[in-house]
């Protein structure tokens, strides 16, 4: 079959746009089933609801949400986007990845809860 043949059938006729499908696999199953034996104690406020959680020390603000089931902002989860952007109200948290916050930004206590992970014990954020 001719490359001009075959890509007739791959678009479904002359003049019409190929289409594409993909699929995307959940790494995290959103059950909440990280170790917390070393977690800090979280109060988050969201839409002015007050969620409490227990925060492992290795997994980012947003995925602990996440897996709770908290329908928490985000976006690119790559710390590009601002998003997922807080302000920690009481406490430290540690920054991976910090593109879009300038210096100011960060001590005024604003945070990119996909990016953010707890030094505190006891922290307290706001969306």
């Amino acid at each position: 079959m001719s490359a001009s043949r075959s890509t007739d059938a791959q678009t479904g006729g002359r003049g019409r746009l190929p289409t594409e499908s993909a699929s995307m696999t959940d790494l995290d199953s959103g059950t909440g089933d990280f170790d917390d034996s070393d977690a800090a104690s979280t109060r988050v406020d969201l839409y002015g609801t007050s969620h409490q959680l227990r925060w492992p020390r290795d997994v980012t603000l947003v995925d602990t949400m996440i897996a709770a089931g908290i329908d928490v902002p985000y976006s690119c989860k790559e710390g590009h986007c601002g998003s997922c952007a807080a302000t920690a109200v009481r406490g430290e948290v540690k920054m991976a990845n910090c593109d879009i916050l300038e210096p100011d930004d960060l001590a005024e206590g604003l945070i990119l809860g996909c990016q953010a992970t707890p030094v505190s014990d006891d922290l307290h954020i706001e969306f």
